[in-house]
């Protein structure tokens, strides 16, 4: 996965950390076989206090759950694709939506899952260019207007068209949404009747006629339908919106700048913008554990 930049080098060493980790707890617990890994093991591991990032010991964060969780169900998706096992012991933990947001971000291993879903053999399919567009930061309502003329291989991005809650902008695209989104966009012209009308073509979306609603519901329907291969669909807190989010915790993470992560998803509101990404970064603010000493944690890095 990492060979087809379906995840980064960084993240595949977070992977092997935590699935090292996972590893020593399950043979301290007497689990030496993969059968032996049963769902109360994996959610004893999931919840296991653990130390912080200054060495702290404590509960873990919500977001260190989410993270513990998404690598153990992504590690067991991948020997179950080698015919390993036929387990999934992650599958029923239910963890609590954040209390600051409706909808919270994908973690870097569920983003890296959802590009291996999409990862295609003898074409580039619509869900793989859907899928390339939201991680690049394109919102459900932006990516069925997206077409063969908006993309930059060059510059390496795609524009987004905005909408009535979002601004015009271009968005990055990493070495995985360029190879998906280029191959697409060739797949799709030669598809076309006449040469002259590629560049107008829809590149994530069919190009039948339809209004702003149904061009969104297209998007979204694909998008959840992602996210229920990845065995997220029944997340109370994870929507197609989570992808989208996803890029906006990447611009964050890369600067620690909120205007970055407003600017990756077109958004006025700085406010909006750390409600996406899970910040609380107002001194003071109601979430924030640190509120009485004045410090901004950033719940979702926590991990």
């Amino acid at each position: 996965m990492a060979a087809q930049g379906e995840l980064t080098e960084q993240t595949l060493d977070k992977f092997a950390l935590l699935l090292a980790r996972l590893e020593r707890y399950s043979h301290l617990r007497g689990a030496i076989l993969l059968e032996d890994v049963t769902a109360q093991l994996a959610e004893d591991f999931v919840t296991a206090p653990g130390r912080s990032r200054y060495g702290h010991a404590g509960e873990a964060t919500l977001a260190t759950q989410i993270l513990r969780r998404s690598v153990i169900r992504s590690a067991w998706r991948t020997l179950r694709e080698l015919t390993l096992t036929d387990q999934d012991p992650a599958r029923d933990i239910h963890l609590p939506a954040h209390t600051h947001a409706a909808v919270r971000a994908l973690t870097e291993i569920e983003a890296a899952d959802l590009r291996h879903q999409t990862s295609f053999t003898d074409r580039p399919t619509r869900h793989a260019a859907v899928a390339a567009l939201a991680l690049a930061g394109g919102h459900s309502g932006e990516i069925g207007h997206v077409r063969i003329k908006d993309l930059d291989p060059d510059g390496r991005r795609v524009w987004m068209h905005g909408s009535t809650k979002t601004d015009p902008r271009w968005c990055p695209l990493d070495d995985w949404a360029l190879q998906v989104l280029t191959t697409r966009a060739q797949f799709v012209a030669a598809r076309q009747l006449r040469p002259a009308t590629a560049p107008g073509a829809r590149l994530a979306v069919s190009d039948r006629h339809a209004d702003d609603a149904a061009l969104q519901a297209r998007a979204c329907v694909a998008l959840a339908d992602l996210l229920r291969r990845i065995g997220l669909g029944g997340e109370a807190d994870v929507k197609p919106s989570s992808i989208s989010a996803r890029a906006a915790v990447e611009a964050f993470e890369a600067t620690r700048h909120i205007e970055d992560a407003a600017r990756r998803l077109g958004l006025r509101s700085l406010d909006r913008a750390a409600a996406v990404i899970g910040l609380a970064w107002h001194p003071g603010h109601a979430d924030s554990p640190d509120a009485a000493n004045g410090r901004q944690p950033v719940e979702h890095c926590d991990a």
